[in-house]
């Protein structure tokens, strides 16, 4: 899962410099809205200080980088306050600026999460910071910008977990990754939340950190060299499936000028609100905090640890029980299913890329083998995928999918899954995207491509 945003920059980079450059962002009704002129012209230059290009006067204060593999790297420049204490389950708030010059030279921590199969706990609250890789040299005009938002089920990963950084170097463009809350303290949805919100968002905290972090984008990355006015998000699995929601989110209007998707496709559905609250409940009572007022108050005084154990996910993220934690359709950050508004034209009308990565089903088959102890057998594939499908279904997924056209019966049904899931829905979310903006279309395939989980 490494190498596919590579396949895919080269492609972006080509198009950020040609018309896809000049594309309009919608609201997320059909539109009308002319193509945008904002160019480089109206954006400032980089302030170096004392001449040094590793120390940059940016709107929060002065920042010093390191130089790292032909780049400048920006590391852990806080993008909203920290959400601990009150501020846990409360909309990402601005940050702070500073005095004193900030030694942006040490990734951020990752949000709190369990990683599956290892089971271990990593990350810190603190944690909504973003990453800017930039070329060696101060580039001379504004630079396209590229933003990676990582995958992971919406329960696991980090702004470190890909190599964005080459991106920098071998295309003259600013690279920014991020962090974004997960789990439960990412998308816990309750009434209490909703109510004290200003605009009665709720289950959907994680996307609105990654508004947040454009818009921080959109403010402050002139300073490092970027070009506000030609900004590309990206991701993989939940990070292409967070494109498809920012896609549709109101509150992403005006962030972005084109969008890449890999493995996340939008015909996901998301929990309905009402699901989402009584899941939400349930967490609180398994924290023994009682109903009522006070509920989220209780909730906010128990530790991120217990709050990520008490209602944990499915560790395979396709095969197993497990809580949801993930976005949720509650009328406002999201405002109602995605193929849907899709097929509507209800989006924010910027130029699309759409993939999904070849293999990417046997990760999924794999983590559900570790988690059950042995691997699918020859012996065992007709009901594994009976029990996936459908018996009805299933038999089709048989045919189609021949065990003697796979090394083993993990392969075959990881092809099977994969393209059930990712690769289909997401050509099917090509089709109705470019019945409105300019699409382009991928199969990942590059072999080998290693995943390795932290020990």
């Amino acid at each position: 899962m490494h190498w596919g945003r590579a396949a895919v920059v080269g492609i972006v980079t080509s198009l950020t410099l040609t018309a896809c450059g000049a594309s309009s962002v919608a609201s997320t009704g059909p539109s009308t809205t002319a193509p945008s002129t904002a160019g480089s012209a109206s954006v400032p230059s980089v302030a170096e200080v004392g001449g040094d290009p590793l120390t940059l006067r940016t709107p929060q204060g002065v920042v010093h980088c390191a130089a790292s593999s032909g780049t400048r790297a920006f590391l852990g420049i806080p993008y909203a306050a920290p959400p601990v204490g009150p501020l846990r389950w409360e909309a990402p708030q601005p940050a702070a600026h500073w005095t004193s010059t900030l030694q942006a030279t040490r990734p951020p921590s990752p949000c709190p999460q369990i990683i599956p199969v290892v089971d271990a706990y990593e990350g810190n609250e603190d944690c909504l910071y973003a990453n800017v890789y930039a070329p060696a040299a101060v580039p001379s005009t504004p630079r396209p910008v590229m933003v990676w938002i990582y995958g992971g089920g919406y329960t696991v990963g980090s702004s470190g977990d890909d190599p964005v950084a080459n991106y920098a170097a071998s295309h003259d463009i600013i690279s920014v990754s991020f962090n974004y809350r997960l789990g439960p303290l990412g998308f816990l949805a309750l009434p209490a939340l909703a109510a004290a919100d200003p605009d009665h968002s709720t289950g959907d905290l994680g996307l609105l950190d990654q508004q947040a972090a454009l818009r921080w984008v959109r403010a402050d990355i002139a300073a490092y060299g970027g070009d506000p006015g030609q900004v590309t998000i990206y991701g993989e699995s939940a990070g292409g499936h967070s494109v498809c929601e920012q896609l549709v989110s109101p509150g992403a209007a005006g962030l972005f000028e084109r969008a890449i998707t890999q493995s996340g496709y939008c015909g996901q559905p998301d929990a309905p609100l009402a699901t989402a609250e009584r899941e939400g409940a349930t967490l609180g009572a398994r924290l023994d905090c009682p109903s009522g007022a006070g509920l989220v108050a209780c909730m906010r005084t128990r530790p991120a640890t217990q709050v990520l154990e008490a209602l944990p996910p499915d560790p395979s993220f396709a095969f197993g029980a497990g809580a949801y934690w993930g976005p949720v359709v509650d009328g406002v950050t999201v405002p109602g299913d995605i193929s849907h508004l899709l097929a509507a034209g209800r989006f924010h009308r910027v130029p699309v890329i759409v993939g999904a990565n070849r293999d990417e089903g046997r990760l999924f088959v794999g983590l559900y083998e570790v988690e059950r102890g042995s691997t699918l057998t020859d012996a065992g594939w007709a009901a594994a995928v009976d029990g996936y499908f459908g018996t009805t279904v299933g038999r089709g997924v048989q045919a189609a999918y021949p065990l003697s056209a796979y090394p083993d019966a993990g392969a075959a049904f990881g092809q099977a899954l994969g393209d059930a899931v990712l690769a289909c829905p997401s050509v099917a979310a090509a089709d109705e995207l470019r019945r409105y903006v300019p699409v382009h279309e991928y199969e990942f395939d590059h072999a080998p491509n290693p995943f390795v989980l932290p020990t």
